[in-house]
């Protein structure tokens, strides 16, 4: 009997987890082809701020390099999209006009990040932060110094501020929220996070909002809403991210913001499936890489036709990356009127740590400058049992 053809679209994080979990059950029942849109083999897109900031070598991005593919059989096109799917015929067409069959296809195409829509935004020297090419051209350009603008103060823009930052360059971020992160911390953590940077040499703008990138040809200055303009040669766009699923579109794929599947990943097409963050399950969408772990581990096991209950929603935790800067937020803090909350300082080093509790569980948790009990905190929010000494747990004893 012939292994049934197994075609993945996306060579992410998503889809190298899926190959690791199809390896350890014996990935060559199937005959696995993988579409690749970019030229580099899998690698870590977790790890790209760090390396951008030259903590991390490039050896150290590479999770699965192209050997690993030819040891398990695996087929691997890379830097040829796939340009077309055709549901009908179970096929796959790159953009070289290649055609590749499928039994059982999975998308897992991820996201792009989100543009700006604002004059200016197609000059030169205006980038996002999302894949290898985008860290390398960001590195290429900080060696020559300069001034550069990242607009977004979330995770993403944060990590590129300070990996250009580690690099010399001059960097301001610009924010339209009234603080940093203000969707993962509360203000104090987010006004001393912004502190932080500002000693780094990072100049800091919040509650600003973005008019038009100005220059001729290239960047030459972002424009803000009040008429200032900051000076860049370099401009950084990292606001976010859209899921990817204009093939799955096309195709006649059920999608409202990303396409649509059910706990076991299947769409509304019988044997195509999708994973990551162009899926939309319940509603929900997916940036962090612990729920997409569990798809890809949830799907492997509904191909190999072994029980799963399907994917579970959980809620996770935010740590930034930045070296020297330990914060860390767990909880949904967008719907805390009804806490009671406990809060504790330390002046002298700038340590801060906020908790809410309702009905005396604890639900949400910010921590600045020490994040050391992170983990166990977020513990006590997924077991949702109450707590007999709350205020305990501001002095480290976590497992009360």
């Amino acid at each position: 009997m012939s292994s049934r053809r197994l075609v993945i679209i996306g060579n992410g994080m998503a889809a190298t987890r899926l190959l690791d979990e199809l390896v350890a059950r014996d990935a060559r029942r199937f005959a696995i082809t993988v579409i690749g849109e970019e030229a580099a083999a899998g690698y870590n897109r977790i790890m790209l701020s760090p390396w951008l900031a030259g903590e991390k070598s490039r050896n150290e991005l590479i999770t699965h390099p192209r050997d690993w593919y030819e040891q398990h059989g695996i087929s691997l096109l890379s830097g040829d999209p796939a340009a077309t799917i055709d549901a009908a015929q179970q096929c796959v067409i790159t953009e070289s006009g290649a055609r590749i069959d499928w039994d059982h296809l999975i998308i897992a195409t991820g996201s792009r990040a989100a543009m700006l829509p604002i004059p200016g935004n197609r000059l030169g020297n205006v980038l996002c932060f999302r894949t290898l090419d985008d860290a390398q051209r960001m590195q290429q350009f900080a060696r020559r110094g300069g001034n550069a603008v990242v607009i977004g103060g979330g995770l993403l823009g944060l990590e590129a501020a300070y990996g250009l930052n580690r690099l010399g360059m001059q960097v301001s971020v610009v924010h339209n929220g009234d603080w940093l992160m203000n969707r993962q911390l509360d203000e104090e953590a987010g006004i001393k996070l912004a502190e932080s940077l500002r000693q780094r040499g990072i100049a800091v703008h919040v509650g600003c909002n973005s008019e038009a990138f100005v220059g001729s040809g290239n960047v030459e200055g972002l424009q803000l809403a009040d008429g200032t303009v900051l000076p860049c040669s370099l401009a950084i766009i990292g606001i976010g991210i859209t899921p990817e699923i204009s093939l799955a579109r096309a195709a006649g794929l059920q999608c409202e913001r990303a396409i649509i599947t059910d706990a076991l990943m299947r769409t509304s097409i019988e044997n195509i499936f999708a994973l990551g963050e162009c899926c939309q399950i319940s509603g929900e969408l997916f940036g962090m890489i612990a729920p997409i772990y569990q798809q890809a581990r949830v799907l492997a096991r509904r191909l190999c036709s072994e029980e799963t209950e399907g994917y579970q929603s959980e809620v996770l935790p935010t740590r930034l990356k930045v070296s020297g800067v330990d914060v860390f937020s767990a909880g949904d803090l967008m719907s805390l009127e009804d806490c009671r909350t406990l809060v504790w300082r330390d002046p002298k080093l700038s340590h801060y740590k906020r908790l809410w509790l309702r009905d005396g569980r604890l639900v949400a948790v910010v921590l600045f400058g020490d994040a050391s009990d992170g983990g166990a905190y977020f513990d006590l929010i997924q077991q949702g049992k109450r707590i007999a000494d709350p205020a305990a747990l501001l002095f480290g004893e976590v497992a009360a």
